[in-house]
């Protein structure tokens, strides 16, 4: 029997799904991060070994081989992937194929789109935009960090309301609803200690995203500085779901929208609704099919095989919601 093993390794958890061809799941389970730019070797070794040995615990004794995929936040700009591949190869508990080493936004493309061509924007903290053309391949737009981009993210919005506060602070902005709303989220008592804590990295990318919520609450509150914050983000990751759309070259083209800025605010996401309807009504927004994990096991699967069997497709569409429980 084969068994195909996907790994979604992310900068909280790490999870498993090991899957045989015929769609029964032969083990699955949950450990801590591993993301490879914010965990040791060592950290990401333990968190594997430990998720591995769960994995395998009941592994039948007739199984011919075992095909992996590791999805892992960081993986795709990592200068060490030679010795985080190594390190997968030796934690294996049985004799398979290489492991594949991609990122965790590379097989939440492939479940998303059940291996089908499409788009997926990511909008969270940070940004991204992926699609998938017609011959499989992955073009990519933004994503490039806080610092020069993730235009329209999370971090992005609370950005742009941390720049409101201190411009409500020093009287270049007139007094406003700014500074005591910002304070107050970010439990600080003064503009003085706000500053402290960013300079001194106690206040991190994370932090300040976790403003968006409350600049989305303010524009409900009528607050028109708040309102122009979220148009400008729409337009921002319109942009970026244009030019992805634009080189993946397709006609028409699925989209799943996936992050918690995208996730948890009805009215962000039908703002970018309508205005990507405006702007590319070639675009239709649609719910993921499959779960990260699963994407994980689509990719190992293809690196020796050519034809996706049904039971194993309909598994892993079925599987997305065990996923979402297990995830809670």
């Amino acid at each position: 029997m084969r068994a195909y093993l996907g790994i979604d390794g992310g900068g909280t958890h790490t999870r498993s799904l090991l899957i045989s061809e015929s769609g029964d799941i032969l083990g699955r389970a949950v450990t801590g991060p591993s993301n490879v730019q914010q965990v040791s070797m060592q950290a990401l070794r333990d968190n594997l070994q430990q998720l591995l040995n769960q994995t395998f615990i009941n592994l039948p004794d007739h199984i011919e081989y075992i095909a992996s995929c590791f999805g892992l936040a960081g993986a795709a700009t990592a200068k060490n992937r030679d010795d985080i591949r190594d390190t997968l190869v030796s934690l294996m508990p049985m004799s398979t194929e290489a492991p594949i080493l991609t990122s965790d936004a590379h097989i939440a493309l492939v479940g998303a789109l059940a291996n089908r061509p499409g788009l997926m924007l990511i909008a969270g903290t940070g940004s991204i935009c992926l699609g998938r053309d017609a011959d499989g391949i992955i073009h990519r737009t933004g994503g490039w960090g806080a610092t020069f981009d993730d235009l329209g993210s999370g971090y992005w919005i609370g950005q742009q309301a941390m720049q409101a506060t201190l411009q409500e602070s020093d009287g270049r902005r007139p007094s406003g609803p700014w500074q005591s709303n910002v304070l107050k989220r970010l439990s600080c008592n003064s503009i003085e200690q706000l500053l402290s804590k960013v300079k001194t990295g106690e206040m991190s990318n994370s932090h300040i995203a976790a403003l968006a919520p409350m600049v989305i609450q303010l524009s409900q509150a009528g607050v028109s500085d708040a309102a122009d914050i979220l148009n400008r983000a729409v337009l921002e990751l319109v942009a970026t779901i244009s030019a992805t759309y634009r080189k993946a070259k397709l006609r028409t083209a699925p989209l799943v929208l996936v992050g918690g800025l995208l996730e948890k605010s009805e009215l962000f996401r039908e703002r970018l609704s309508a205005a990507l309807q405006i702007e590319e009504p070639e675009i239709q927004i649609q719910k993921s099919l499959m779960s990260p994990i699963a994407g994980a096991v689509v990719v190992a699967f293809q690196k020796s095989n050519d034809n996706f069997p049904k039971e194993l497709e309909r598994a892993l569409i079925a599987e997305r919601s065990a996923s979402a429980v297990i995830a809670m």
